[in-house]
C-alpha cells in the first residue's frame, strides 16, 4: 500500500474498485480512488528496448493498437472541429440574412411622406 499512497487520487463514484490483483484501491480516509499507474506512463509509451546503433525498435504488444486508437481519435477530433466551424459559420450567415431581410422590409415599409416626399423628388 505504500506505493498506492504516492499516486495522486482521482475522484471515484463507487465504493471500491478492484485492481488486476483483486485488491481494492479505495483510500478509506479521503474516499477517493487512486489513479491507475499503468494507464499512461513512460513504461507504456516508450519502446521496451533500444538498439545501440540507433535502429528503431519494433512496437510493443499493445503499443501499435494504442497508436491506431489515438490516430482514430485525432481524425474524429479534426472532423468534429470542422463540423463545428461549419455550423458556426452557417449560424452567423443565417443571422445576417435574417437581419438584412428585416432591414429591407423596414426600408420598404418606411417611405417618406408629406413634405419629406416633396423634398426628395425636387
Amino acid at each position: 500500500m505504500l506505493l498506492l499512497k504516492s499516486i495522486p487520487p482521482v475522484r471515484c463514484l463507487h465504493k471500491a474498485v478492484q485492481s488486476a490483483r483483486g485488491v481494492a484501491v479505495l483510500n478509506a480516509d479521503t474516499k477517493k480512488c487512486f489513479r491507475n499507474p499503468n494507464k499512461s506512463s513512460p513504461l507504456t509509451h516508450l519502446p521496451d528496448y533500444t538498439f545501440m546503433d540507433g535502429r528503431v525498435a519494433p512496437y510493443g504488444s499493445n503499443q501499435k493498437k494504442r497508436i491506431m486508437q489515438q490516430r482514430e481519435i485525432a481524425k474524429q477530433i479534426v472532423t468534429l472541429s470542422k463540423e463545428m466551424d461549419f455550423a458556426v459559420e452557417r449560424h452567423n450567415r443565417i443571422e445576417m440574412e435574417a437581419k438584412e431581410a428585416k432591414q429591407k422590409l423596414l426600408r420598404e415599409k418606411l417611405k417618406p411622406k408629406g413634405h419629406l416626399l416633396l423634398k426628395k423628388t425636387q
